[in-house]
């Protein structure tokens, strides 16, 4: 059969390139990345992976793609890392923080996952960033996100300080980002070949992270702390003081 004989025959089911609704993403404002993958962004209703040590700029790329998030009066929220995220960086460059919240790191893995479980089911954010640092959650446990991102319709992107997942793991993730000194690597997107790298001769972070013992920016901020296992309910969200973040 030849393709001409194959398109009459599917004729009915075929419709043009331009009537076919993308999948969504969020972008990140870094033009070379955000073209090349097929959401135009980070994915949405699925989780992504950005992979770099301290100062190779995947923290800067998320607070870009949450600057966008809460420009557009839409919710994002930060869980902290062994370094925390203080909030002022966002609002000097003018992101409303009122809708931005950040999280205290919570004690143990157990209530990190039981956290992000939390804030996905409240159906209330876009985009979700967790500082894993050098802490791995388990495939089981990723599977579980894995599912609650899809029906929340939320990009939840986990930052790493570790080599990226290898494996069966890794098929959780629609996508993978290696931050390197002098490239970002895409090691794994949906429907794009990889891997594949974008050189940094082109900046993208509007955002100065200023490195201050264990603080990404100057300055205190107030967090929300994630509650105690003993004390949590299921379908209780933490407190979070309006979800205005440092008082502002």
């Amino acid at each position: 059969m030849s393709v001409a004989e194959l398109k009459e025959l599917l004729a009915s089911q075929l419709c043009e390139p331009g009537r076919l609704k993308r999948p969504e993403g969020i972008a990140t404002g870094f033009e070379p990345l955000d073209q090349y993958l097929i959401w135009k962004g980070v994915p949405k209703g699925t989780i992504s992976l950005f992979c770099g040590t301290l100062g190779t700029g995947a923290t800067s790329l998320w607070m870009e793609a949450a600057s966008g998030v809460v420009g557009q009066g839409l919710w994002s929220a930060w869980i902290n890392g062994d370094v925390p995220l203080a909030p002022q960086s966002l609002y000097h460059k003018g992101v409303d923080l009122s809708r931005f919240v950040c999280v205290e790191q919570p004690v143990s893995e157990t209530k990190l996952f039981w956290l992000l479980q939390e804030m996905m089911s409240s159906s209330l954010f876009e985009l979700i960033g967790c500082d894993l640092g050098l802490l791995r959650l388990k495939e089981h446990q990723l599977r579980k996100l894995q599912t609650q991102a899809r029906e929340a319709h939320v990009a939840l992107v986990f930052l790493s300080q570790l080599k990226p997942y290898r494996g069966s793991a890794a098929s959780v993730f629609s996508l993978i980002v290696s931050f390197e000194k002098k490239q970002i690597a895409i090691e794994r997107a949906l429907h794009r070949p990889t891997p594949h790298s974008i050189k940094r001769s082109v900046t993208y972070a509007r955002f100065t992270l200023h490195t201050d013992n264990r603080s990404l920016s100057h300055g205190q901020a107030q967090h929300a702390d994630a509650p105690d296992g003993e004390n949590a309910q299921p379908g209780s969200l933490p407190e979070v003081a309006g979800a205005s973040v440092g008082g502002v």
